[in-house]
C-alpha cells in the first residue's frame, strides 16, 4: 500500500491534482450518488481520472470513460497522461462505430477488443446507443463505473447531433421515401439492414414522439433527413446520469457557484456527497482587454487582426473563433498563423506550428492540454450557441445560451493557465463580454476589475516629474509572488514594508503592459539597493549581493 502511494506521489504535479485523484477515487470505491466534480482548468484532471480509472480497473472494475468527440478520444490515447497511468494487465481501447472501418469483420474483431478491455474509451453518444440497445451496441451502459470527462459540453451536446440525424442518404439507402415523421421512423427500426446507429436514433426520435415535451422537437431536416432537437438533450442520459456509479467531471459544471443548471440539464435527482468543485487559491495570473466592438463589421475585423499581431510582439498567441470559417477570414489576414482544419484536434495544430507564434482554432475551448504555452488569448467573438432549424422553426440548441457561453468562456481563459506559474493576457474583442462577466473564477475577480488592463508609464500633463503606477500592479504582485522579499527572504508583518520592482523601470520606457513576470516584490532595503545602480541590478544580481 506504501508503495502505491509512493508511486501516487511521484505521479502527481500538485497537491490539487492529487486531491482532485483522492475524490474520485473515494467515490469509485464506494459511489453514494452521480459524483459531480468541477477541476479548475489546469489542474490536470486528465491524469488524476486515469489513474483512478487505472486502479479500478486494476482491482477488477470494468470502467468506460466517455468524452464529447472521437477527436479528443484521439488526443487522450496519444496523451502522455494516459502513458504514465497504464498499468500492467490493465487493457485500454477506444471504441468506434462501424462506419470507421471497410470490413464488417474488421469492425466486429474491433468491438470484441473494446469489450474486453478493463477500460473502455468511447463517445457520450455510443454511451445514449448502447443504452438504447440494451447493451448490445458495445456493453458501455453496463460497465461497473462510468466517467464523463468534458461533461460541460453534456448539456448542448453539440458532439452528439450527427447520432441524433439520420441522413437523407440513410433513408435513400433503406429505399425509405415517407413524408410522414412517424412513418418514416417505423419504417427504419423494422428495416434489418439498418446500421445499428441509425436504429438507436430512430428509436430514441419515437419515444420523443410518444412522450411530447416543450424540450424535444422531432422532424424533417432541409435537406429530407430526421433529426430529433433536444433543448434539453442532456437528458437522453437521464437513466445513466442517475446511477450511483457515474461521474461527471469538467472545468465548468457551475455558473454563479452553483452546479443546478447542469443538473436540470441532465435531469439529475440527488448527487453524491463528495460532489463540488476544487479550484487552487494560486494557479497562475491573468490580466483582462475588453472592448466594446460590434461584431461582424469591418472594423471589428481589423480591430482584431491589429490585436493579434500586437500580441505576437511579446509572446504566443492563441486566437478563439467559434467557427471555421471566421477562423479562415482571420488566417487570410495573418498569413505568419497557423489556422486549425475542420479535421484536426488543437493539440495537432498547435504541433505543427513551427516558427509560427500564433494559432486560430475553432472551438479551442474544449480538449486536452496543447503542446503550446499561451501568453496571450484572443477571443473576437463571444462563444454564444447558434440555433437549428427544424420544420421550419428556429430551436435553440440551449435553453439558456448564455450560461453556454460562461462555460465556454472559463475553458477559453483555462488554455492560458496550463501551469502554476502561468502569466496569460486575455484580449475580449466582442462588446457583449458584459453578458457573460460570470465565467471569471474567484481568485481572478481582482484581476477583471482593472480588466482595461495594467497600462503604465502614461505621462501626465500636469505631473511631468513622475511616471504614473498602476495600483492593480501592486496588488497583482503580492498575490502571486508572495508576500515576502524575493531577494533577501524577508517576510514583514504588514504589507507596506514591501516594493513592487520593476525589472525594466516604468520611467525609461514609455507607456507599456505590464505582466507579473516584469515585476519582482522587494523589501524596501532591497529596493534601494536594486536603483543603487543604473540600469539597476538584475534579481539574480541582489540574491547573489544578499545572500552572501
Amino acid at each position: 500500500m506504501r508503495a502505491q502511494a509512493n508511486d501516487l506521489h511521484s505521479l502527481f504535479r500538485s497537491a490539487d491534482q492529487a486531491n482532485f485523484h483522492a475524490v474520485l477515487a473515494r467515490h469509485m470505491a464506494a459511489p453514494d450518488a452521480p459524483l459531480l466534480l468541477e477541476g479548475s482548468t489546469g489542474l490536470g484532471k486528465t491524469r488524476a481520472v486515469l489513474a483512478a480509472a487505472m486502479h479500478a480497473a486494476s482491482e477488477g472494475q470494468r470502467i468506460a470513460i466517455a468524452l464529447p468527440s472521437h477527436q479528443l478520444i484521439d488526443q487522450l490515447m496519444a496523451s502522455s497522461d494516459m502513458s504514465a497511468t497504464r498499468r500492467p494487465g490493465v487493457a485500454v481501447a477506444a471504441f468506434r462505430p462501424a462506419r470507421w472501418f471497410e470490413r464488417p469483420a474488421d469492425h466486429k474483431a474491433h468491438r470484441a477488443e473494446a469489450m474486453a478491455a478493463g477500460v473502455m474509451v468511447c463517445t457520450s453518444a455510443a454511451l445514449i446507443i448502447d443504452q438504447r440497445l440494451g447493451g448490445a451496441y458495445n456493453g458501455a451502459s453496463t460497465r461497473d463505473y462510468l466517467i464523463f470527462d468534458e461533461a460541460d459540453q453534456l448539456p448542448d451536446a453539440a458532439a452528439l447531433q450527427s447520432d441524433r440525424e439520420i441522413t437523407t442518404a440513410a433513408l435513400q439507402a433503406l429505399g425509405i421515401n415517407a413524408t410522414d415523421t412517424a412513418a418514416a421512423l417505423a419504417a427504419v427500426v423494422a428495416d434489418t439492414r439498418a446500421e445499428s446507429e441509425v436504429r438507436a436514433a430512430a428509436l430514441l426520435m419515437q419515444d420523443a414522439l410518444a412522450e411530447p415535451a416543450w424540450y424535444q422537437r422531432v422532424g424533417f431536416t432541409d435537406d429530407g433527413g430526421l433529426a430529433l432537437h433536444h433543448q434539453l438533450p442532456g437528458r437522453l442520459l437521464r437513466k445513466l446520469a442517475n446511477r450511483p456509479a457515474v461521474a461527471f467531471i469538467s472545468a465548468t459544471l457551475s455558473v454563479a457557484g452553483r452546479m443546478d443548471d447542469f443538473k436540470r440539464a441532465m435531469g439529475i435527482g440527488e448527487q453524491s456527497a463528495h460532489s463540488g468543485s476544487l479550484e487552487p487559491a494560486r494557479h497562475g495570473a491573468l490580466t483582462f482587454r475588453v472592448s466594446d466592438l460590434q461584431v461582424d463589421t469591418e472594423a471589428w475585423l481589423e480591430a482584431v487582426t491589429q490585436c493579434v499581431r500586437q500580441a505576437e510582439a511579446t509572446g504566443t498567441v492563441l486566437v478563439v473563433t467559434p467557427s471555421h470559417a471566421l477562423a479562415r477570414a482571420l488566417g487570410e489576414r495573418l498569413p505568419g498563423a497557423t489556422v486549425r482544419q475542420a479535421d484536426e484536434t488543437v493539440s495537432a495544430a498547435a504541433a505543427r506550428m513551427g516558427p509560427s507564434r500564433t494559432l486560430v482554432a475553432t472551438a479551442a475551448w474544449a480538449g486536452l492540454d496543447t503542446p503550446v504555452i499561451w501568453q496571450h488569448i484572443v477571443v473576437p467573438r463571444i462563444p454564444f450557441e447558434r440555433p437549428v432549424v427544424i420544420d421550419g422553426h428556429t430551436e435553440s440548441r440551449y435553453v439558456d445560451t448564455r450560461n453556454t457561453a460562461v462555460r465556454r468562456m472559463r475553458q477559453v481563459i483555462g488554455r492560458g493557465l496550463r501551469s502554476p506559474d502561468a502569466v496569460c493576457t486575455v484580449h475580449i474583442l466582442d462588446e457583449r463580454w458584459k453578458q457573460v462577466a460570470g465565467f471569471v473564477p474567484e481568485r481572478f475577480r481582482a484581476a477583471w476589475q482593472q480588466r482595461i488592463g495594467f497600462t503604465e508609464g502614461a505621462r501626465s500633463e500636469l505631473v511631468l516629474s513622475r511616471a504614473e503606477r498602476d495600483p492593480a500592479v501592486r496588488r497583482a504582485a503580492l498575490a502571486h509572488h508572495g508576500r515576502r522579499c524575493m531577494a533577501c527572504g524577508f517576510t514583514p508583518r504588514v504589507d507596506s514594508q514591501l516594493d513592487v520592482h520593476h525589472l525594466n523601470p516604468v520611467a525609461d520606457g514609455g507607456e507599456r503592459v505590464t505582466t507579473l513576470a516584469d515585476v519582482a516584490v522587494l523589501c524596501a532595503n532591497c529596493h534601494r539597493l536594486a536603483h543603487s545602480e543604473q540600469p539597476p541590478m538584475t534579481l539574480e544580481a541582489l540574491r547573489s549581493l544578499v545572500q552572501d
